[in-house]
């Protein structure tokens, strides 16, 4: 019986230990993302963009699909409007939400898109 207790303590010492590993309350802020040097010429802002890079963990464990990725999520932003060339304050925030048997983790990017103006 005693085994039997042991091994469910450590399974379950185990699991939380690993959904710790998920929970994380961080973001950062930045005036600008990188801006080509070729570039030259003054911008003109487009208005405000936002990008979404997800992943979802199956009994809140096992993960489902591309990890979340700050790059991708910044690159969603970036082809939100046609013409954009860089994005200014810039928000990077983390968010995790639970559902019955998942969990999703999110990067969330929002900020100002500036660029050059497409017919």
């Amino acid at each position: 019986m005693v085994s039997k207790v042991s091994r469910f303590t450590l399974i379950l010492g185990i699991f939380v230990a690993m959904m710790g590993c998920n929970i994380a309350n961080h973001g950062s802020f930045v005036t600008n993302t990188y801006q080509d040097v070729k570039v030259s010429g003054p911008l003109v802002r487009l208005g405000p963009v936002s990008g979404q890079s997800c992943q979802t963990h199956f009994l809140y464990l096992l993960p489902m699909g591309d990890s979340v990725s700050s790059p991708r999520a910044i690159e969603e932003a970036k082809n939100a409007i046609k013409g954009t060339i860089i994005i200014t304050d810039v928000t990077i925030d983390d968010t995790l939400s639970f559902g019955v048997g998942y969990s999703e983790q999110c990067i969330n990017v929002q900020g100002i898109a500036f660029g050059t103006i497409t017919q």
